[in-house]
Parts: structure tokens; sequence; C-alpha cells
């Protein structure tokens, strides 16, 4: 099963200690939530795994293999792609320039092209926009080229921090439903940090609540969404 798994992950920058022992695990083929308040730990479980941080304790497997001391290209090689929150896009780049930035992993030439044209079809408002800068696009718009770019090279893991942030909720539907086609079509595995939690439960097969840099709760995204106690504490309701 070529799912992503973090155990008890301890890691944090400098002197402080941000996570304490966060574990979650994302199956082939789940999208998986992370919720929490701010200052958690949420984005720097998301790091962790990746390898942009390196964990002090605790391990991190991709497939049951233990990826935990390799670097984020090496990673990439894997099959698993970041897209980091805010600035994910090279604004001076045109869109299409961002999409051959993503193939840079691809053989050849005609390789790249064939991705992009693939690409193309699955995310049509970019279509028209190729010759763009990058930077001229919504803010919507740059994060469905961050996905596209990521898509290039047909990675078997997504991690995702904070893909709603600053959209228009149109924006915000159109994203979410490309994760969903995407996941649908290629059984791609998605790990989702996310402050819309309503949003992020709605389409996940599972999510977790991380708080104090722990995992406090696992559960299925609808009995999370149904939960008293995450309704309260974490949904505003």
């Amino acid at each position: 099963m070529k799912g992503m798994e973090g155990r008890d992950i301890v890691a944090g920058y400098g002197k402080i200690e941000v996570l304490h022992g966060a574990s979650v695990r994302a199956g082939q083929g789940e999208i998986v939530c992370i919720i929490g308040p701010n200052g958690s730990g949420k984005s720097t479980l998301l790091k962790s795994l990746f390898g942009l941080i390196m964990p002090r304790e605790g391990a991190v497997l991709f497939a049951g293999r233990d990826i935990t001391r390799l670097a984020p290209e090496e990673k990439v090689r894997l099959g698993i792609a970041f897209i980091p929150q805010g600035r994910n896009v090279f604004t001076s780049l045109t869109v299409r320039e961002n999409l051959e930035m993503g193939g840079t992993p691809l053989d050849h030439e005609r390789e790249v092209r064939r991705a992009i044209d693939e690409v193309l079809e699955a995310y049509p408002l970019l279509k028209d926009k190729l010759r763009y800068p990058a930077g001229n696009l919504s803010g919507g718009e740059k994060q469905l080229l961050a996905l596209a770019r990521a898509d290039m090279v047909k990675p078997q893991v997504i991690l995702m921090d904070e893909p709603s942030i600053g959209l228009a909720p149109r924006m915000i539907e159109e994203v979410y439903e490309q994760i969903k086609a995407i996941n649908a079509k290629r059984s791609v595995t998605f790990l989702i940090v996310e402050q819309n939690a309503r949003k992020a439960l709605s389409i996940a097969h599972r999510g977790y609540v991380l708080d104090l840099g722990v995992t406090r709760i696992e559960d299925s995204g609808a009995e999370l969404l149904n939960n008293e106690e995450v309704k309260k504490l974490y949904l505003g309701g």
C-alpha cells in the first residue's frame, strides 16, 4: 500500500519544540485532513513529512519504507509532492513556464509537452492563460496552477498546506472539486492541512485533530463533522 505515515513525530525550530509525538497516516487513495487551532503544529507536521524540517524523533514512512532522512528532492522522485501555503507559484514566470518547472523530473521535452496537454484537459481554467504571468492570476487560479504543476509528474501523494486560505468561496469549491477529481481518477493520496475545517472534512475519508503538537482525535471526516466536542472547539458551533 503506497500510503504515507508519520509516527510519533517530534519536531520544531531551534530550541522550540512544536510537535511532541504527533502521528498521522493516509492510506493509498485516501483524502485525509488535519485540523486544529492556530499554532497547533499542523504546518510543521507537513514540513516534517516532506523533509523541510528534520524530525528530532519519530519516523516518516512511504509504502512501508522509512524515508525520514531523505531530502525533499528525493521524496519528489519517489512520488511525493508538497504544495505550501501562500507563495506556491513562480509569479514572474508564465503559466506554461510554471507547468514546465513542474515537469523538470520528466526525461524528455516530448514528455513535458504531453504532460502539459494532459494537465490542461484536467484544469480547463488554465487553458486560456498559458501566456499570462502567474502573478496576474487570482488567488484561486494560483492554487489551481500549483496543483496542476504538482500533477505534472503524476505523484502518488500530495501534501497541501491551507489550500483555501484567502480564496473566494467559488474558487474554494473549484480547488476542492479538483482535489476530488484527482483522487477519484488516479487514487492519489492527499494529506491536507486546513483552517477551513468544515470544507476539508466534507470531502475527507478521515481526519485528525492536532492540538498543542499532539494528535488528539482521529475519525472519519463525517464523524468529526458531527462530533460535538470537535464542533464546539474547532468548527465554531
